[in-house]
């Protein structure tokens, strides 16, 4: 039998996870994934929790903006102690400043920064008995999921109900979604309309142990997948993950999904171009528009404002990357166009520190049958660990560009 892709468990998930289980068990270790399974925002998030465990101190979140955002609403509830925040240049500028609104209205939260972008100190001179939040969540749905776990600690700690609105729809709602879940399960009463969500109780559950496969690095193998005929595993459908939509993206262009006895197997023929609204999947486009390189048609991608904000810009990253395989990009505003390219060339990309533009630009080159060098193939650290043996299953060549 062939040895099946693999991707590690969901690091989006996995923060949700680990998050409330400090919360609401004080540990969280035993939900760790293996070190073969996990990404190393994974590890940055518990190594901020373990360390909140403490009276204030010092938390490296490097690149990390999920891990950072939520560790700062966790370390603006420990009242009255002070914590300095670290981080790459780029962490410091993606949007943070809704978030740190949203805590210093409603818990009185100060954000003191460095001559430098960092330190950044965080500190709460007294936490409220409750909270109510109003947070700007154009920019990132991950403000409202970080004010919603921080709402957690308050009501598990016995504290009165506690809100979050939003003034407007959050981007990558899937997300948003994905932390409400992980609240129940987590045992939370809460009640949600399209704008607000209010956490009134809290009653203890058995906490729980599956984590589902990373959708995210899931649109790279399945790509793979169609090209080299490798199966992937741990192809959770039934998991709410906002980048499960690259199964209907495929399937729109004529791929699907097909039982396999070590997985899944993608199969069929594309047809037509892509169409594909960015702000309901953004980690998924970079995939997405590798596949749009070997579609018979133009590719559009629209709402891609989002992207601009990632580990780069990465909707430059994007059009760079099919360009120099031979296609053409057009960014008209927050649109996207993709030509395939008439006559596939290899190519040498830059990977601007960016994961997921490093798993792209292989994924492409495998797609298109050409060779790649990439400058910055070590960053697929940051959430699947395992890329390049994964994908070297399929045929992947890892060629570092100096």
């Amino acid at each position: 039998m062939t040895d099946p892709m693999r991707p590690p468990l969901s690091k989006s998930d996995a923060h949700r996870a680990l998050v409330l289980s400090e919360v609401c068990e004080g540990r969280h270790e035993h939900l760790l994934p293996a070190p073969a399974l996990r990404a190393r925002d994974v590890d940055v998030l518990s190594r901020g929790l373990v360390a909140l465990r403490g009276a204030g101190g010092d938390l490296d979140c490097l690149d990390a903006g999920a891990p950072f955002r939520f560790l700062v609403t966790q370390a603006a509830l420990q009242s009255p102690y002070a914590w300095r925040f670290f981080g790459t240049p780029r962490l410091a500028e993606r949007p943070q400043q809704p978030l740190f609104d949203a805590l210093a209205r409603g818990l009185g939260t100060t954000f003191e920064h460095g001559a430098e972008p960092w330190p950044l100190t965080v500190r709460t001179l007294r936490v409220p008995p409750s909270a109510d939040f109003l947070v700007e969540a154009g920019a990132s749905s991950q403000f409202a999921s970080s004010l919603l776990l921080g709402c957690a600690k308050l009501v598990r700690s016995g504290q009165g109900p506690c809100s979050v609105t939003l003034d407007a729809e959050p981007a990558s709602a899937g997300y948003l979604s994905m932390t409400l879940s992980w609240l129940r399960r987590f045992g939370f009463d809460l009640h949600a309309t399209d704008v607000r969500f209010t956490l009134r109780s809290w009653t203890p559950t058995e906490s729980p142990a599956a984590l589902p496969g990373d959708w995210s690095s899931l649109t790279y193998l399945l790509p793979l997948s169609w090209r080299s005929g490798v199966p992937v595993t741990s192809v959770d459908l039934a998991a709410p993950h906002p980048d499960q939509r690259i199964v209907e993206h495929l399937a729109s262009i004529g791929l699907s999904l097909a039982p396999d006895e070590g997985g899944v197997i993608v199969q069929g023929a594309p047809r037509g171009g892509l169409s594909v609204d960015a702000s309901s999947c953004p980690d998924a486009v970079p995939a997405l528009v590798a596949v749009a390189l070997v579609c018979p048609q133009p590719s559009s991608f629209s709402n891609c404002g989002v992207l601009r904000l990632k580990e780069s810009d990465r909707l430059a990253g994007v059009a760079a990357l099919a360009e120099a395989f031979g296609g053409r990009a057009t960014v008209t505003r927050d649109q996207l166009f993709v030509e395939p390219p008439a006559r596939p060339r290899a190519a040498r990309i830059e990977g601007h520190d960016d994961h997921r533009l490093v798993m792209a630009a292989a994924t492409a080159a495998r797609l298109l049958e050409v060779d790649v060098s990439i400058r910055g193939t070590g960053a697929v650290e940051k959430s699947f660990p395992g890329f390049w043996d994964e994908a070297a299953k399929a045929g992947v060549q890892r060629k570092e560009w100096a």
